[in-house]
């Protein structure tokens, strides 16, 4: 990724958002990536995406089971049963009269119905269960969205860590090819009878450390290559050169734009869809129900014969008091909102503290970028006199080797002043959710 450079070295003041990512994401040849491919292919490929779809499907499911709810509801029941006694009727009639042959009842009974309920009002119930229903896939598939949003941070952790292995390994190498170079030179003058060999153990020496820095680095930076590779879940040979990206940024002001927050908003909307669920307890329900079975007896009690019978009505329920269950459930979940609004200013706290972190990080790295050529001018004079110097015998390779030395290290600081300001630039993005 390559952003479009920044010329000025107060980027407080540009007036325009410029946040631009230029190299093409999709790469024909793996010899160079971009930081914007490295993102996209995250993004892509990383498995905790895979969940968004995942959610979706599951919440579709969820609905279709809740739409059921308005079906007609379909039991078949079945009992048999042997009882102690039953129903019979005793008659006194006036003497003269014949006796009445009442009919006599089987303890044994039988019963197989087909029963039917349907809902025609069940207080709003289901709506508001299929919006929380709603509201929890959008939770859930925000918090799938932060946590990738969060592989950019990663990401850039690896990336600019072999950005600078890169600038060590270039800067490694250059000092050692002229610590050989000034090697020959001592050899030369020790044949000649006017070196000291200890200068030259002392080079020898130092070239062995720079040797032992350079193998730290390529496994470092081997190391890292795998790690990225692994994260963005595509081949990344160390031979694949990683573009620098640079930034403009926009007047910095505190313009928020993470989605936690978004998150929270959803979670507190879902709290009021809860409230109202709780108050469709006090509604009336009102149900239409059908019979239809077969059995002994049946319908007619008297009648001890198999029979089949069928009946169908309405009915209507409601609890209008439940010891007030309903209302300390309301201020539970008031409670839990409070605790959610809470929750919010404390990331937002966080958030702006972090944000104030990034602008002063931002600041001091260019203070330090614009000194940098100053110290870097200075310590190649004093280099080149120690070097003066050393052909002279006028001081011992060690003040060379030290003042080499710090001439790499001020040009290695500069390298890394700039890959730090990038990082810095990103960072302020990343908090304020523009990344």
């Amino acid at each position: 990724m390559k952003i479009i450079p920044a010329n000025n070295s107060r980027l407080l003041s540009l007036p325009a958002a410029l946040f631009l990512l230029l190299w093409p994401s999709l790469l024909r040849a793996q010899d160079s990536i971009t930081l914007d491919y490295c993102y996209r292919q995250a993004e892509s490929t990383y498995p905790l995406g895979k969940q968004m779809d995942m959610l979706q499907n599951s919440n579709t499911l969820k609905v279709q089971n809740l739409n059921r709810n308005y079906l007609p509801q379909v039991n078949v029941n079945g009992s048999a049963s042997l009882q102690s006694e039953v129903t019979k009727v005793a008659i006194v009639l006036p003497k003269g009269l014949p006796a009445l042959k009442m009919p006599t009842l089987s303890k044994d009974w039988y019963k197989l119905t087909l029963d039917l309920n349907q809902v025609i009002y069940d207080g709003q119930a289901t709506h508001y269960q299929k919006q929380v229903e709603a509201s929890n896939l959008s939770a859930d598939q925000k918090s799938v969205e932060i946590e990738m949003y969060k592989l950019k941070e990663r990401i850039n952790q690896i990336y600019f860590s072999i950005l600078l292995l890169n600038q060590n390994e270039i800067l490694l190498k250059s000092n050692r090819e002229r610590i050989e170079v000034k090697d020959k030179e001592v050899l030369s003058t020790i044949r000649n009878g006017s070196g000291l060999e200890m200068n030259e153990t002392l080079l020898q020496a130092e070239m062995i450390r720079i040797d032992q820095q350079l193998t730290e680095t390529r496994l470092d930076r081997s190391a890292s290559y795998q790690m990225l590779a692994e994260l963005i879940s595509h081949p990344v040979s160390e031979k694949t050169a990683l573009a620098v990206p640079r930034i403009i940024l926009p007047e910095m002001v505190f313009d928020d734009k993470r989605a936690e927050n978004e998150l929270y908003n959803i979670q507190e909307s879902k709290i009021s869809l809860m409230q109202h669920m709780v108050t469709t307890r006090w509604n009336p329900k009102v149900f239409a129900f059908g019979q239809a079975g077969y059995g002994r007896p049946g319908l007619n009690m008297l009648d001890d014969e198999f029979k089949p019978w069928w009946m169908f009505g309405a009915k209507v329920t409601w609890n209008p008091w439940n010891w007030n269950q309903n209302k300390n459930e309301k201020k539970m979940l008031s409670i839990q909102g409070d605790l959610l609004k809470n929750q919010q200013e404390t990331f937002n706290k966080n958030l702006k503290i972090s944000y104030q972190k990034d602008i002063s990080e931002v600041m001091k790295v260019q203070e330090l970028l614009s000194q940098d050529d100053q110290m870097i001018a200075l310590r190649i004079k004093i280099s080149r006199a120690a070097s003066s110097q050393l052909d002279n015998g006028v001081i011992p390779a060690s003040d060379y080797i030290a003042r080499l030395n710090e001439e790499t290290q001020s040009k290695l600081n500069k390298e890394i002043h700039k890959i730090q300001l990038i990082k810095a630039q990103l960072s302020y993005l990343f908090t304020l959710g523009k990344l």
